[in-house]
């Protein structure tokens, strides 16, 4: 039995742990409850790429919307599931050797990446009312309309209804809690949330708490439906959860109601919603250290794990416009001080036997960066590797960026936004040009990978103005290691959202996504919402012929610190664009690496590029051409150059995850 069972369900990256669950659980373990957690994410992915699942897939082709020929090629991809689990296991928990060479070790992650990817995609096509990716998971009906989430609650996909029937039957109830808490941090994960909590309150009289940040949204925005409480959770934690937890389960074990006396929390009370008053923000002198103990850590898909911790609780800046992501801890900023982030880190070395850290904080402040930099130990001794996100600050200087690396940073995320001064102005983020640069020069130069995040279209953004950011871009891959472009949100409560008639911004009427937290807008000038996705696919266009842009561009977030452990920067690069030479990998790939095989009735073979999910049908002599090749380790480059129709056939140059109709040959 245990007191509360906290429950992270999909779907969220299955390459590192998040931190909600450990945060939590260490706070109510130490103040005296029993506490288990469980990642369902991570097992949805496992199950996913499951034996079991492959049949149900391979099952429900004889009613899929496709032709003959692309039913067989999909049957011979599902079928060669466990060849596809394989290349993701060579690559989970197995870092670098000191013996493999770096195009060795990029060549086992691209290549579990890329199987993991197509394998996918041809899951969600056959699945049909849903894709799923390791980045995003959406309801072909949309994931943002009550009405079609609850139609979809009611006659879930099954797929995630197996998934989910069973993690309730032999993980959830099992553990006998008081309590079931579920951790919803993002939109991808709102239907899995409610779906599980109906199941739980199907099955049991469990009370459910939903906590993380989109159900206080939904709650703020004024969209959350009194009909969701009782049938799908009882009580709603907002933002930080440890103070309302603890006090629900002293209320529990006391026989008392359970929100009596709880602060932060939104419930039902008749016929109406009642929230009671915030919970004050922690301090970061009273919060322990997080307890990873019950997260399958060997499990998430990557060559080490790295664990997320924070420097500090808010932001420091607090000010950008489009930003509301300090809700979470009450508008308030407290920073962690340096020797107890040492402490932490060494613990959690030690505790779990890892070496890389992820820092998510909004933004590192800079005088924690700069205590790290001096004090904590140099890597050549701990072998300790971090990431994080920091603000351009023109504070900063080269020595900074030297001690960040000589402690062990090796990648750093930063918000540039807009190249434009007079953009970053109307966002309050006020960064100068001359500080971007200098920061981005100086890092780089100390050995860091810099990746900027940007977006077109803030509100009062001109034509002019995104030319300065694309320019920017497409001119300083030299200095900007990677990047992420999208495009202005307009979040419920952010700073702008107070005052949208200074920015001339009006909230698009008629939109069907009622719970979503962000809203559609028109401008009355500038760079519209359209106009900026223009920008935004325009900028993806122009990158793809900038080498050091293409050579990582595979390479997952939550993976670049691996790989920079087992490599700098240019290295990384050199290897990525040698992966380019032969059809998207290196020419001394072996055509066996890559590539499964299902033979067929009347002596047809059908092959499968696991790389890419393309199938090729061979016929009369050609399976045993194709054995030969494979029997005798023929490498891509040789098959490019001896035998260009095969090679051409099973399109090596296509992008990932693209299935196509098997051809003959």
């Amino acid at each position: 039995m245990t007191d509360i069972l906290l429950v992270f369900p999909p779907q969220w990256s299955p390459f590192q742990p998040a931190l909600s669950l450990p945060s939590l659980s260490a706070w109510l373990k130490r103040a005296g409850h029993t506490v288990t957690s469980l990642d369902l994410n991570v097992l949805f992915y496992q199950w996913l790429l499951s034996d079991e699942c492959a049949v149900l897939l391979c099952d429900s082709l004889a009613h899929a919307d496709l032709t003959g020929a692309e039913k067989a090629a999909y049957g011979a991809l599902f079928g060669s599931a466990g060849e596809f689990r394989d290349d993701i296991d060579r690559l989970r928990g197995s870092p670098a050797g000191p013996t493999e060479s770096a195009a060795d070790f990029a060549m086992r992650n691209y290549l579990a990446i890329q199987s993991f990817e197509s394998y996918l995609d041809a899951l969600s096509t056959v699945a049909g009312a849903f894709t799923v990716s390791p980045y995003h998971f959406v309801l072909r009906s949309g994931n943002l309309q009550t009405l079609q989430l609850e139609r979809h609650i009611d006659r879930p996909p099954e797929l995630i209804s197996r998934f989910l029937r069973t993690a309730v039957d032999r993980l959830i109830l099992p553990t006998s809690p008081s309590v079931v808490g579920l951790s919803c941090i993002g939109q991808e994960q709102l239907y899995f949330t409610l779906l599980l909590g109906r199941m739980i309150k199907e099955t049991s009289d469990l009370p459910v708490l939903v906590g993380g940040t989109i159900f206080s949204r939904i709650f703020e925005r004024g969209a959350l439906p009194l009909s969701w409480f009782d049938r799908y959770f009882d009580v709603i934690v907002r933002n930080e959860g440890e103070k309302p937890a603890e006090r629900i389960l002293a209320n529990l074990k006391a026989s008392r109601p359970m929100t009596r006396d709880v602060p932060g929390v939104v419930y039902r009370d008749g016929p109406r919603i009642v929230s009671s008053e915030p919970s004050a923000p922690l301090s970061v002198a009273e919060l322990p250290i997080p307890d990873f103990e019950d997260l399958p850590l060997g499990e998430y898909i990557s060559p080490e794990v790295t664990l997320p911790l924070l420097s500090a609780r808010g932001c420091y800046w607090g000010k950008c416009e489009f930003c509301h992501h300090g809700m979470v801890y009450g508008e308030k900023y407290a920073p962690y001080k340096t020797p107890g982030i040492l402490e932490t880190v060494t613990i959690l070395a030690d505790r779990y036997n890892v070496r890389h850290f992820a820092f998510n904080d909004e933004a590192i402040p800079p005088t924690t960066a700069r205590g790290i930099a001096r004090s904590f130990p140099p890597h050549e001794e701990t072998g300790w590797t971090f990431t994080g996100l920091m603000k351009f600050e023109p504070s900063y200087s080269r020595a900074d960026f030297d001690g960040m690396y000589r402690a062990g940073f090796r990648s750093l995320y930063v918000g540039l936004e807009s190249a434009s001064e007079r953009v970053l102005e109307l966002m309050r983020k006020r960064s100068k040009r001359s500080t971007v640069v200098g920061n981005l020069t100086d890092a780089t130069r100390a050995g860091i990978w810099m990746h900027c995040f940007l977006f077109f279209g803030f509100p009062g953004e001109r034509e002019e103005d995104a030319q300065e950011t694309y320019d920017f871009i497409v001119e300083n891959s030299d200095i900007v290691s990677s990047f992420g472009a999208g495009t202005f949100s307009l979040e419920h409560n952010a700073p702008i959202f107070k005052h949208l008639a200074d920015f001339g911004v009006a909230i698009a009427t008629g939109s069907r996504q009622d719970i979503d937290v962000y809203y559609e807008y028109e401008v009355a000038e500038g760079v519209s919402a359209g106009r900026a996705l223009e920008w935004q696919r325009s900028l993806s266009a122009a990158t793809r012929g900038i080498p050091n842009y293409v050579a990582a561009s595979w390479v997952p977030r939550e993976l670049l610190l691996c790989m920079l452990s087992a490599m700098t920067p240019q290295d990384l690069r050199q290897v990525g664009l040698t992966m380019r030479e032969c059809g998207g990998f290196p020419s001394a790939t072996r055509l066996s690496d890559i590539t499964s095989r299902a033979p067929l009735p009347g002596g047809i073979l059908m092959v499968i590029n696991r790389s890419n999910g393309r199938a090729l049908r061979l016929a009369g002599a050609a399976p045993d051409l194709f054995d030969l090749c494979c029997r005798s380790g023929v490498d891509l480059g040789r098959l490019q150059r001896d035998a260009p129709v095969l090679f051409d056939k099973l399109a090596f140059d296509v992008n990932a995850g693209d299935l196509t109709a098997p051809a003959a040959l």
